[in-house]
């Protein structure tokens, strides 16, 4: 739960529907039937994104969130995630993994719940059944010592007969036995062959598990080119600049900006994030004779798409539901009017720019400067934007 609450105090005022019904049948968004019973009796969203909330469903609150608020401040919202996640990453950045490193070793890892250690002598124990054997020695030998030797010479013959039967029939001496079992003890019980077949056939099998292996890495190597860091965060910060400017004027051209660099990396929080900030302009033919407007709810699902590639980003300082209960939060921000992009818009650097990037100075002529050298535009009241 969220440190004092103070989102309880908030009133959503960024809002583009006020009911459950209308944001059902206008934008789309779908009730999961495991949440149905939560949404009885509840008549208008902020009641719900509240209730979901003080559940700690931070997530569901999330998405309802996206489905609900102006299209405007849904991108800044989102784009204020992204600017959070990346301050996580500053901090602890994610660790690729080269595909090369995955399946060196074909050792099977056995859980520590089923690894049994080799018993080891227990020298006490061995030592005490020693001493026992000498006493019974010294004990046989008193004995010895006080029988009539005539019949003492009768029972070791007798004794010799028997153990030359017991010889016959096992082919061994049965003090010989003893001896050996002696020695036998002193020895591993479960000695191994190196020179064993079943070493030589695991040895061609881990040879050929390699080559295959090998020659996956390369197939895959070969179709996916390398990642390029200074390339993937210049893109990045491409993105949400492209991001940035619409927000601070949702025009046609803006769009347009977004819907291309969207599609250099739709596969980023940032670049889902601009393709997102297009569709919710509303129109799809951007510059042409005829609107295409956009299906109901394609910019919600983009945005809670986006959310779900921050919240499972490598990486970070905080775990999946951390990030969503901080995601709603900057969403409360953001909706009930207390954070907003307007301190980029006077300053000219949008707050992923002041993440790695000195100020810049402004440009000749006037006008607020940008990370690129020129100026965020606002948006002007005649623009058809959200």
């Amino acid at each position: 739960m969220a440190d004092k609450l103070d989102w309880l105090n908030k009133h959503l005022a960024m809002l583009r529907y006020i009911t459950l019904m209308d944001v059902v049948e206008k934008e789309g968004y779908k009730i999961r039937p495991d949440l149905a019973d939560f949404f009885v009796g509840v008549n208008t969203v902020e009641e719900m994104v509240f209730k979901f909330a003080g559940m700690g469903r931070f997530k569901c609150a999330c998405e309802l969130m996206a489905y609900i608020a102006h299209r405007r401040a849904a991108v800044w919202w989102l784009y204020r995630c992204i600017h959070s996640l990346l301050e996580e990453l500053a901090e602890n950045p994610a660790v690729e993994r080269d595909i090369a490193d995955i399946g060196i070793s074909f050792e099977p890892t056995v859980p520590d719940f089923a690894k049994v250690e080799t018993p080891k002598a227990d020298p006490e124990m061995i030592a005490s059944m020693k001493a026992k054997l000498a006493d019974m020695e010294a004990d046989y030998q008193k004995a010895r010592a006080v029988a009539d030797p005539q019949m003492l010479g009768l029972v070791e013959e007798a004794m010799e007969v028997a153990y030359q039967e017991f010889k016959k029939v096992h082919g061994i001496h049965p003090l010989d036995l003893i001896k050996k079992l002696g020695e036998r003890m002193e020895e591993d019980p479960h000695p191994i062959d190196p020179d064993s077949p079943l070493f030589k056939a695991a040895d061609e099998l881990k040879a050929k598990l390699q080559t295959v292996r090998k020659e996956t890495v390369d197939t895959i190597k070969s179709v996916i080119p390398p990642k390029v860091p200074a390339h993937e965060k210049k893109v990045r910060d491409d993105a949400l600049s492209a991001v940035y400017r619409w927000v601070a004027a949702p025009d046609e051209e803006n769009s347009k900006a977004c819907l291309d660099i969207g599609n250099e990396c739709p596969d980023t929080p940032a670049g889902l994030l601009s393709l997102s900030a297009f569709w919710a302009f509303g129109n799809l033919m951007p510059g042409g004779k005829q609107v295409i407007p956009a299906p109901p709810g394609l910019a919600a699902n983009g945005l809670v798409q986006t959310l779900l590639m921050c919240a499972l980003h490598k990486g970070g300082t905080r775990k999946v539901k951390e990030r969503y209960e901080v995601y709603f939060n900057l969403g409360v921000e953001v909706m009930s009017g207390t954070d907003n992009w307007e301190e980029g818009i006077v300053t000219g650097r949008a707050p992923h720019e002041n993440l790695s990037a000195p100020a810049n100075v402004p440009p000749a002529g006037g006008g607020a400067p940008r990370g690129d050298g020129t100026a965020y535009k606002r948006w002007k009241p005649e623009s058809p934007g959200p």
